[in-house]
């Protein structure tokens, strides 16, 4: 009886999640998730704000698989597809100006994304968790990405900073273990702390000439780092900034540094080819 009992609630369940295939997310936005698992945005404006696990977007729990929003939407709501796990592909319009934080965290299928040139803005933690997304193109128009917005996207490769962005935030691309190479432009002038921290295949970066803070731990535990250049724009390295560096055999530091965090260099191996400009940091070691 009690097996009976369990069996009809589960195809209540199932007939209600088939029943609800529709509604509204937005107060000018509507949605529309096929059998097959391709859910459409229709309408104009902005998209609500979700939250997990609390108000959840009503499609959390669908196995949606494909996302197309329609191109009069203008912003991707917080957590609205986030756990989207079965989502491999989406297509985002050029009305898209906001990305809103946790937007696609999670979406662990999720292998590539084209952000259009209208967005300006990539929330907090908007792609965290994203563990097999190989490539993403940051246009041109965007000025702010989010702390976290990358972190633990494992599979991402390569990654092009545009010279719209001056800030790369606290975590940004944290833990992304398979990160070979980053350009950052010469619009940026703060790297903030633990934005490549964990970066394992990382072999080589350039700093260029604008930045003047590099954050705490911001390479740390990048172990196959070799040589960095630090340009004369940098005044400011914190603690921990290269820490567990330990291919990192060769790094010049310049006058314009007036401080260095605690162990900024710890467990980094020692080399002679280790420049020194000036020699007021005695406790600078490799």
């Amino acid at each position: 009886m009690k097996q009976i009992y369990i069996l009809l609630i589960a195809l209540l369940m199932g007939l209600s999640a088939k029943a609800e295939s529709s509604g509204t997310c937005g107060p000018n936005l509507k949605w529309h998730l096929t059998d097959d698992g391709v859910l459409t945005i229709s309408g104009k404006g902005e998209m609500y704000d979700y939250s997990v696990p609390y108000n959840s977007a009503p499609w959390r729990y669908f196995g949606v698989k494909r996302i197309i929003v329609g191109d009069s939407v203008t912003t991707i709501g917080e957590y609205a597809f986030s756990y989207c796990s079965s989502l491999t592909s989406i297509t985002i319009p050029n009305s898209v100006t906001t990305i809103k934080e946790y937007a696609f965290s999670n979406c662990s299928s999720l292998t590539s994304v084209t952000i259009p040139n209208s967005v300006t803005t990539i929330g907090d933690n908007a792609f965290n968790g994203c563990n097999s997304l190989t490539s993403v193109t940051i246009p041109n128009s965007v000025t702010t990405i989010g702390g976290w917005a990358f972190n633990g996207c494992s599979s991402l490769t390569s990654v092009t900073i545009p010279n719209s962005v001056t800030t790369i935030r606290e975590y940004t691309f944290d833990n992304c273990s398979s990160l070979t190479s980053v350009t950052i432009p010469n619009s940026v002038t703060t790297i903030g702390g633990w934005a490549f921290s964990g970066c394992g295949s990382l072999t080589s970066v350039t700093i260029p000439n604008s930045v003047t803070t590099i954050g705490g731990w911001a390479f740390s535990i990048c172990s196959s780092l070799t040589s960095v250049t630090i340009p004369n724009s940098v005044t400011t390295i914190g603690d921990n900034a290269f820490i567990g560096c330990s291919s990192l055999t060769s790094v010049t530091i310049p006058n314009s540094v007036t401080r260095i965090g605690s162990e900024a260099f710890r467990n980094c191996i020692y080399n002679h080819r280790t420049t020194k400009t000036n020699q007021k940091y005695p406790s600078v070691n490799l």
